[in-house]
């Protein structure tokens, strides 16, 4: 504030006045000066310590990026933010949200950090992985524990992952198994880790039975959502050969294949075979159920708070865990 007030050529007691809300205490010109030099100065109050580091906020940091509006409604990103919200509140911890697209990523999902209003941070990150990497670096850099969901680049963040490559693999080699060549990769077009990982282990499936995965058979389109499925079918369907299997890289996108399959008259699972990923609470109860991949994502968040919390206790932290996952083979294939 001390810095702010010099280059402003002002009191810090105007600093203080601006930084707590009371503007009406100094004329429109003063206000801008000061406004001008924090900016210069890259200056950002403590929300929580006026910049005692020292000070505990008994909060962590949730950060998402995520390009899509309806982010909060996904039912992965949902059960994730449960399990780590309990394990928060079990042991005295609020839990902050900060989302941001991409275009802010560096300014704005990290300000909670710069601000001093965390103690260490939960990373749910989507995006090409050289931009989430390079944000990983920042978190690195700033000095805080954090944990990621998804493989980490860095050895001084924990991190937290499904077997998301196995379950693809299996997943494949099931549709292989039932007399399948033409089988399709079907995704929204935001990369999230996961994604990768299951559009890896799809690829390795077909490669290890001698099939090279049909360009026009991968599809990157849309968002995480069941119309975006029904898109991505349509444009698979109106292939000159067709698929005789989707794999949807989530059960939302499933379901739009499946909508769409029967818009044109098509048998599940004798035309087409159909399958999902995540077991979201309807992949039952669908008609024909959904052969999908369950992730216990609940106990992945729950597992990502607590090792969280115990760094920050000062208790010895599992650097890296990975969930195993369960193929369920249903009706739709």
């Amino acid at each position: 504030m001390r810095d702010v007030a010099e280059r402003a050529g002002v009191s810090v007691q105007t600093v203080s006045n601006l930084v707590n809300g009371r503007e009406h205490e100094m004329t429109l010109e003063t206000r801008e000066r000061v406004t001008q030099a924090m900016i210069v100065l890259d200056y950002r109050p403590n929300a929580t310590a006026r910049g005692l580091r020292s000070q505990r906020t008994r909060a962590l940091g949730f950060l998402v990026l995520d390009d899509d509006a309806k982010f909060l409604a996904d039912p992965m990103t949902d059960m994730i933010m449960a399990g780590a919200g309990d394990v928060a509140r079990e042991n005295g911890y609020g839990m902050l949200i900060q989302s941001e697209r991409f275009n802010g990523a560096d300014d704005h999902l990290l300000r909670p950090l710069r601000e001093s209003r965390v103690d260490g941070v939960l990373l749910y990150l989507s995006g090409e992985p050289n931009m989430r990497a390079a944000l990983i670096r920042r978190v690195v850099e700033m000095g805080y524990p954090g944990v990621i969901f998804g493989e980490s680049p860095d050895a001084q963040l924990a991190s937290v992952t499904a077997a998301n490559y196995e379950g693809a693999f299996q997943l494949a080699s099931h549709l292989l198994e039932k007399g399948h060549r033409r089988i399709a990769f079907a995704a929204a077009r935001t990369s999230w880790p996961q994604i990768e990982d299951r559009y890896s282990g799809y690829r390795a499936a077909l490669q290890q039975a001698g099939i090279e995965p049909a360009r026009e058979l991968q599809l990157f389109r849309g968002r995480w959502d069941a119309a975006a499925g029904v898109e991505l079918a349509e444009a698979l369907l109106d292939l000159r050969e067709p698929p005789t299997a989707i794999m949807a890289a989530n059960d939302l996108l499933a379901l739009g294949v499946m909508h769409a399959a029967r818009a044109r008259g098509l048998q599940v699972p004798g035309d087409l075979a159909i399958s999902g990923f995540n077991d979201f609470a309807f992949s039952a109860f669908v008609e024909p159920s959904l052969t999908t991949v369950s992730l216990p994502v609940y106990d992945m968040g729950r597992a990502a708070a607590m090792a969280l919390v115990d760094r920050l206790e000062g208790s010895e932290a599992v650097a890296s865990q990975q969930f195993e996952v369960e193929v369920l083979l249903r009706g739709s294939t």
